[in-house]
């Protein structure tokens, strides 16, 4: 069990996130074929997450959608800024929908402060928060003692298995193996690009690999190998973060072999 101080009435700015503006009447529809989950979920009280995927089903990246009025703010990685961007208009040609960039004119917060602060709620983590957006001229309505160091926020998302694009997202995995199908993918809604197979591997129920939160003793690299004490063998994705407690955590992807069941999805799992 990880241990880590409270969220209540904290904050922590998403400086890495690029964020869009779609309108026009065919942009729920437009993006409903872009995106695994359901747009018409996206509220202006609501957030939700969604993959965008090959037309193999793999993640490419990794989405929250939500209403803003008339039309629809997505936000991805900023890494991926340029990517996304074209993504998102390769396929626009006589729909009626518009996608500006606002990346550079907002700021883009979550928080854990309640409904008085403002935005719309969101689980980006384990425990689900608030994401704010607002002018990038305004201060954020916050106190600065209240901030979430970054080192902090790291082991937040690992302990969220939230998978980050050039990590875990590599355009070479399913939406159930990096644990998002149950999260960012709607079984119900229309086509989109990659649900064939997305919804085959749903209906047989298996996987080749599955990502998982470990633990060690010591730090962890991109690429090693690790090892469950019940002989799963998984390879780490991302560099370790130090836990309060001293252990190092990081997340691995491991092969879904006879005993992969007995690896938990919600705690971390010790290795070597």
């Amino acid at each position: 069990m990880i241990d880590l101080p409270p969220l209540e009435g904290r904050w922590y700015e998403l400086a890495d996130r690029a964020v869009f503006r779609f309108s026009g009447p065919d942009s729920v529809r437009y993006l409903n074929g872009q995106v695994s989950n359901d747009v018409a979920k996206a509220t202006d009280s609501l957030a939700i997450p969604a993959c965008l995927c090959t037309i193999k089903g793999k993640v490419e990246a990794l989405v929250w959608i939500r209403r803003d009025g008339d039309g629809i703010l997505v936000d991805g990685e900023a890494s991926q800024r340029a990517a996304l961007h074209a993504r998102f208009g390769r396929y626009l040609i006589a729909d009626d929908c518009e996608i500006e960039d606002l990346t550079d004119q907002v700021r883009l917060y979550h928080h854990f402060a309640g409904e008085s602060p403002g935005g719309v709620a969101s689980s980006r983590l384990a425990i689900s928060g608030h994401d704010l957006i607002l002018g990038r001229e305004l201060p954020p309505p916050f106190g600065s003692q209240n901030e979430i160091p970054r080192s902090e926020w790291a082991l937040w998302e690992i302990l969220s298995r939230l998978p980050k694009a050039g990590a875990e997202i590599r355009s070479d995995e399913f939406p159930a193996e990096l644990g998002l199908d149950d999260r960012a993918v709607d079984f119900h809604k229309g086509c989109y690009l990659g649900q064939e197979i997305i919804s085959r591997i749903r209906s047989v129920g298996r996987v080749r690999r599955l990502l998982r939160v470990v633990e060690a003793s010591r730090p962890l690299a991109v690429g090693e190998g690790v090892e469950a004490s019940s002989g799963e063998k998984g390879t780490v994705t991302r560099p370790s973060e130090i836990s309060p407690g001293g252990t190092h955590l990081a997340m691995a992807l491991f092969s879904t072999g006879a005993n992969v069941a007995t690896l938990s999805t919600r705690d971390a799992v010790p290795v070597r």
